[in-house]
């Protein structure tokens, strides 16, 4: 088995919660105080279009992460179909390339993420129209291999989409080749192992059905068990890596800044947790069962730590 280099860790501050933008009440007022406070500015971006992303609720996960992004080429892999790219600019990103396989440039349908789950629903949008609209943003619709040639980022962000990258070893060699020496890679990456980590129903509380046999081999955390006959969704889908091989993959190609753990709250189940339900799967911890997400910052290293930690790398590759 390939051992990993050994991770280097240097802590950042955790992630905290961005501002609560979901108001657009009087969007001309509270807008230039907040632009000011947190050093922005709406370059191009035209207030009708902010308030679309504010309503959609498409604005957390730049805020999110607008330390790292400011000033920045951003690729944000996975990134769907919502208004997010508009507000990554507006969290102070140089650039923006949004790239998904599942992408259509010219679909005006969009996420609108306000509820528990989120919808899609038709906008006057479509990714050509925000592309024409917004220098410094662009979509491929398509893989990271469909970039231009020479293509290279310094931040790569991704949001709910490493546990559905089913080759995930390969794909993170792809994207440290990708990333500038000194840049980033920032992503919250959903656990399968929390009580709703299948992706299936019920996903939370208030999707359970009582005596549907349909739900029982997702119930309470019956999707640890092995069994030769998941659903597509699952076996095809998800990767199911595990926190600490994933923490271990990270390492080999990145130093680690930031490992946050995101507790499953009530309505994702985090109370169902018993005793007898924690015995019964002795090779999981009650951490890892109660661990909604991770999000993970790590940096590439620079001049002779690059060459030794790619040297590292290849070598335990090899073994």
């Amino acid at each position: 088995m390939p051992v990993p280099p050994t991770p280097r860790i240097s802590v950042h501050p955790p992630l905290q919660e961005p501002p609560n933008l979901k108001s657009v009440t009087r969007i001309d007022k509270w807008l230039p105080i907040y632009l000011r406070q947190n050093g922005l500015s709406l370059r191009s971006l035209s207030l009708s279009l902010l308030e679309a992303a504010i309503r959609r609720k498409n604005v957390h996960w730049p805020l999110l992460i607008a330390r790292y992004l400011r000033g920045k080429d951003v690729l944000d892999v996975g990134c769907g179909r919502s208004l997010y790219g508009v507000t990554f600019l507006f969290a102070g990103a140089k650039s923006y390339t949004g790239v998904d396989p599942t992408l259509d440039l010219d679909s005006n349908v969009i996420k609108d993420s306000s509820g528990l789950h989120g919808r899609f629903e038709a906008s006057p949008w479509t990714p050509r129209r925000l592309m024409d609209r917004l220098p410094g943003l662009a979509y491929i619709s398509g893989l990271t291999s469909d970039l231009p040639p020479g293509s290279t980022f310094d931040v790569l962000a991704m949001h709910n989409v490493t546990e559905h990258l089913m080759e995930i070893d390969q794909t993170f060699a792809e994207f440290a080749k990708l990333i500038r020496p000194g840049g980033r890679i920032v992503f919250r990456h959903p656990n399968y192992y929390s009580w709703g980590g299948h992706h299936l129903h019920p996903r939370t509380l208030d999707e359970i059905i009582d005596d549907d046999p349909r739900q029982t081999p997702y119930m309470d955390w019956e999707h640890l068990r092995d069994r030769p006959d998941w659903p597509e969704k699952i076996a095809l889908k998800q990767n199911r890596i595990r926190l600490g091989d994933l923490r271990e993959l990270v390492a080999r190609h990145f130093d680690i800044e930031l490992w946050q753990s995101e507790r499953s709250s009530k309505i994702e189940g985090a109370e169902r947790l018993t005793p007898e339900i924690l015995a019964s799967h002795p090779d999981f911890t009650e951490e890892e069962m109660l661990t909604q997400a991770i999000l993970c910052v790590a940096r590439k290293p620079t001049g002779h730590a690059l060459e030794h930690w790619e040297h590292e790398a290849i070598g335990s590759m090899k073994q």
